[in-house]
């Protein structure tokens, strides 16, 4: 029986290593170092807020408020769209960022179709007067994000501006 002892001992061993092995070979890679020290954005640092934009391929133009607060403006599909900071302490070291677009407002446009839409589309709300339909969504950056979860952000807003445009514009 002693004999048996580091048989057995031995056989748990190599099972506890292969399964380990295994679970090692099967997870999924991490990101790398590069693009995650590379790719964290915060609102603190709208000139590369924006230039992540244009190589993704986003037209963007970076410019100031009248407060001197940064703002990136531009054009996706058929909608011209501004991407405001807010919580900033003189023009920097902003928190947090708004996308935001606006047009007529289509005649056919009611408070309960505005309401139906803001109830289905999750990170976005659209807002009337008598004159103007503005499309915003609002984006936490405070700590940073990610690049890829910055590119999701936009590409997120990209697919609802475009279904804003067809839904409460009426555009085609």
């Amino acid at each position: 029986m002693l004999n048996r002892a580091p048989t057995f001992l031995a056989s748990c061993l190599a099972a506890a290593l292969a399964a380990s092995a295994f679970s090692v070979a099967s997870a999924q890679p991490t990101p790398s170092a590069e693009r995650v020290r590379g790719g964290m954005f915060d609102a603190s640092d709208p000139a590369g807020i924006a230039r992540f934009m244009e190589k993704t391929g986003y037209r963007v133009e970076l410019r100031a408020d009248t407060k001197g607060d940064p703002v990136i403006t531009g054009r996706i599909s058929r909608s011209d769209y501004v991407i405001q900071f807010y919580e900033c302490e003189q023009g920097l070291t902003c928190n947090s960022v708004q996308f935001m677009s606006q047009a007529a407002k289509p005649a056919n446009l009611t408070g309960d179709s505005a309401n139906a839409f803001n109830a289905r589309w999750r990170y976005v709300r659209i807002t009337f007067d008598a004159a103007q339909v503005k499309l915003q969504m609002d984006v936490n950056l405070d700590a940073g994000v990610t690049a890829d979860n910055f590119e999701d952000t936009l590409d997120i807003w990209r697919q609802l501006l475009e279904i804003y445009e067809r839904d409460v514009l009426g555009l085609k």
